[in-house]
Parts: structure tokens; sequence; C-alpha cells
């Protein structure tokens, strides 16, 4: 209970001191790239889930508030049971979207090359081992790659349906990070930024895009009844946030 206590602590200390970020956007003239080597695997293995300020959380932050340390337990105690629902709601939607066939990995690569290819960038596409949490991507430097080449990796760690307040509709996402290094020297960033299809509230610094509003569902069941619906949803909010990731480099 202590290690609980203390860890909630601490995440209330590291999110009080958090600083905006700032993104690092791109220069084509100055750079002089003219080749775009993309990372494969731009998203993650499986359909996601993302639920805020669902019932269950409002209940864990009123409770915290009105009860202080001691409401923060026991409002962990009340997120553990909403992971578990959103769990069950996750694999209802996988299986939804299973029977047709959905790949989102080819879906984000034809759209990104088309969108590259079709704004005057050669490309090419390279394998860079990613962690499991998939947070950090360490690309190993190459002293011999050809000269107006940059490596892009694409890294949308969740994607897939996501509910926003207790009595809303699921609506398809997509959170990416969006970087591109010399592949000489990894370290040095050429653009560096953030693509959000459905953003959950106003951003200043990322690329937003809202959602189409004839791929919402008021329920799972909804969801589940109506799969080629729920396929071309998640499909249109992909090749979107592939047309968005081509045009921070134009």
């Amino acid at each position: 209970m202590k290690k609980l206590v203390a860890s909630l602590i601490a995440l209330a200390s590291v999110t009080g001191c958090a600083t905006a970020y700032q993104p690092t956007p791109f220069d084509r003239q100055a750079s002089g790239i003219t080749k775009i080597v993309i990372i494969s695997d731009a998203l993650a293995d499986e359909v996601g889930t993302r639920k805020l300020a669902t019932n269950g959380q409002n209940i864990t932050s009123a409770v915290a508030s009105q009860f202080g340390l001691a409401g923060l337990v026991v409002a962990a105690a009340a997120a553990g049971v909403e992971a578990s629902i959103e769990s069950g709601q996750r694999n209802r939607i996988r299986a939804a979207l299973a029977t047709q066939n959905f790949n989102g990995e080819a879906i984000f690569d034809a759209a990104l090359e088309k969108a590259l290819t079709d704004n005057g960038f050669a490309i090419a596409s390279t394998d860079v081992a990613r962690k499991p949490n998939r947070m950090e991507t360490v690309i190993p430097p190459n002293p011999t790659a050809e000269a107006g080449s940059a490596i892009l990796d694409a890294n949308a760690m969740n994607y897939g349906y996501q509910l926003v307040g207790g009595t809303t509709q699921w609506r398809p996402f997509v959170a990416m990070t969006v970087r591109l290094v010399d592949p000489k020297d990894p370290k040095k960033l050429l653009m560096d930024n953030a693509v959000t299809y459905n953003p959950v509230g106003p951003t200043q610094v990322t690329v937003s895009i809202a959602p189409d509003e004839k791929y919402a569902f008021q329920k799972i069941e909804d969801l589940e009844a109506d799969p080629v619906r729920a396929a071309e949803g998640l499909k249109a909010a992909i090749e979107a946030a592939a047309l968005a990731t081509a045009n921070l480099l134009r």
C-alpha cells in the first residue's frame, strides 16, 4: 500500500512539472533532402482503445478530490475496474475489425508512400527494432548513407476507437509522433512533430485532424453490428494521418 501511495504522489509531481512540447519544422529547401527512408512498423501491432473522462474515471476523480490521499487509493481500485471493462470492449472492437481482415499497417504504408511520391520524394524502407513500449526508437548511425536521404520515423503508439465522456460516441482515433532524422547522425533532428486524428481537446503544437462524424457509434453493440463501417472509419483515420505526415515534409 505504501508503494502504491508513493507511486501516485510521484506521478502527480511529474505531471505537474511537465513542460510544453515544441515541434521542429522541416525546411525542405535548406535540407536538400530528396529521398525518404521510411521505418517499417509504423502502427502498433493491434488496434487499441482510449477512454477519457468515462463514468468510471469520473468516479475516481471525484473520490480522489474529496478524500485526498486516501481517496487516491480508492480511485486506483476504481480505475482498475474501469480498465477491465475497457479491455473487454477493446477485444470486441478487434473482433469486429478482424471480420473485415483489417490491416492498419498496410493502409498506412500505402497512403504514406503515395503521398510522399506525389510530393516529389524518392522512397525506400528500413527495419529498425522498436522497444516494446514504442516510446523511443533507437536508430543506428549509417556513415555510408546516401546523400540527400533522411529517415522518417512515423510511430503510432495508439490507434483505434476512443470514447471521450461517459455518454458520447466511439469514434476512430490515431495518436502518432513523426520524426525525420539524418541517417549519418540520427541525433540530428530534421523534423519533429505529432499527428492526432480526433484529438481529445484543443492542441496548439501538433497537427490535429477532426473526425468524420459518419463514423461514430453510440455503443459497442452498434459497432459490432456494422463492422464494414467500423473498418471504413478507421481506414479513413489512418489515411488522413498518413497524408498529414507527408504534408509535414512538403
